[in-house]
């Protein structure tokens, strides 16, 4: 696996995320079936067991269901070879003292978030890079595990970098009483790597890309500004907005008959119609094309009747790569100890009122919708103190000063 951006450029993956019963695997079946129309395409299903949609196989599309715990059993058996190989370098009296996490057998894992967070990421972006696909669809998870996968590696790389820094990792013992200190090495090196390293490939909007499917049920557009407002904090755009289960009805249908089934249509459409409405306003903000997926006259239990939902795939597979927009400084004025400097992020969706600030060391960081994203401040900037922020026009202002500590003085 390389270490820089995804190696083949040709191949696209689409991240399909959304609330849970919004339709997502069926709406990554389909997608997957018609962008092998194109070319071979990939299927990446992630969960402890497999849909039953999936489970018969005949899809036009190869197809692979990650179980993050065997990825997490593959992964430490690796690692724990690695360890026993080391230690035959060190005193065998000292080996088994202090911190020994390989002490832990495959067998005996039964999760380790984080970890596992990783591994799908590095199973996903393996297949990328493999050359032998032009679209890897993955049917993501919903919306709290979505964040928790995609924040996962950078957080994981902050953390290891913050309480124990690569330079006195790879400079201390690894004998003598602090023998437990090469399994710990051993540990946090490929950790801390793989994390950098797929950190990397999420922040990279040519490398992956996400899709928002809901439905057009009552409460589900408001919860997806929330869940796109947060997205957005986290510095992630999606491609386009799929609104699936879509009934249509022609003008024999009388919607004003005092009946309950009638009642239950009607308002049903009501609600989608709603829907139209608000997803037009996001679309809009978010300048993101939707795409409408009508409801199947029966049950979608194969992916052939998947891939026969009636739909246009095409704003998706042909969709240029959604860039969120950096963050600006700008100057506003003065000279010396009384320069300002604003610095701004587009967060169009976000709720005002749920906005925190904070600073740590050289980052910002920011929280809005219950996630929270830390952002390297340019080097101008962390020469000085937060002075005041603002929302305004769907921007984040944050009104900088200089550090008299730090500051250079003419």
């Amino acid at each position: 696996m390389s270490d820089g951006a995804s190696g083949t450029a040709g191949t696209r993956v689409l991240l399909l995320a959304g609330a849970g019963g919004s339709g997502r695997t069926t709406a990554a079946t389909a997608l997957a079936a018609r962008a092998a129309d194109r070319g071979r395409t990939l299927l990446v299903t992630v969960g402890r067991v497999v849909d039953p949609l999936l489970a018969d196989g005949g899809a036009p599309f190869d197809h692979v269901h990650l179980n993050p715990v065997e990825l997490l059993a593959q992964w430490w058996e690796s690692l724990s070879a690695t360890v026993r190989a080391g230690r035959g370098l060190v005193d065998s009296a000292d080996a088994g003292a202090g911190f020994d996490p390989f002490a832990l057998e495959p067998p005996e894992l039964t999760g380790l978030a984080d970890a596992e967070h990783l591994l799908v990421l590095r199973a996903v972006r393996g297949h990328a890079d493999s050359g032998e696909y032009g679209t890897v669809v993955v049917d993501g998870p919903a919306f709290d595990g979505l964040v928790s996968l995609l924040t996962a590696p950078a957080s994981l790389a902050a953390y290891l970098e913050r309480v124990w820094p690569r330079h006195i990792r790879l400079s201390g013992p690894t004998a003598g009483p602090a023998a437990g200190a090469l399994a710990a090495l051993l540990l946090a090196e490929p950790l801390a790597g793989l994390a950098e390293h797929l950190a990397a490939f999420v922040a990279d909007r040519s490398a992956l890309e996400l899709v928002y499917v809901l439905t057009g049920d009552a409460g589900r557009p408001e919860r997806a500004r929330q869940e796109l407002a947060a997205l957005e904090v986290l510095g992630l755009r999606p491609v386009a907005l799929v609104l699936g289960r879509l009934i249509d009805l022609d003008d024999r249908f009388a919607l004003d008959l005092p009946h309950p089934g009638v009642r239950l249509v009607r308002a049903r459409v009501a609600a989608q119609d709603d829907a139209r409405e608000a997803l037009a306003e996001i679309s809009t903000v978010l300048d993101r094309p939707v795409v409408e997926v009508a409801e199947a006259t029966d049950p979608v239990t194969t992916p052939a009747q998947a891939a026969a939902l009636t739909w246009d795939t095409t704003p998706i597979l042909d969709a240029v790569p959604a860039a969120v927009p950096a963050p600006e400084v700008r100057r506003l004025g003065g000279e010396g100890l009384d320069v300002r400097y604003e610095w701004g992020i587009a967060l169009p969706l976000v709720d005002p009122a749920t906005i925190g600030l904070g600073r740590v060391e050289e980052d910002v960081v920011i929280e809005a919708h219950g996630v929270r994203r830390r952002i390297r401040l340019p080097s101008v900037l962390r020469r000085c103190v937060v002075a005041g922020a603002a929302y305004t026009e769907g921007e984040l202002r944050v009104t900088f000063a200089p550090d008299p500590e730090v500051w250079p003085h003419d």
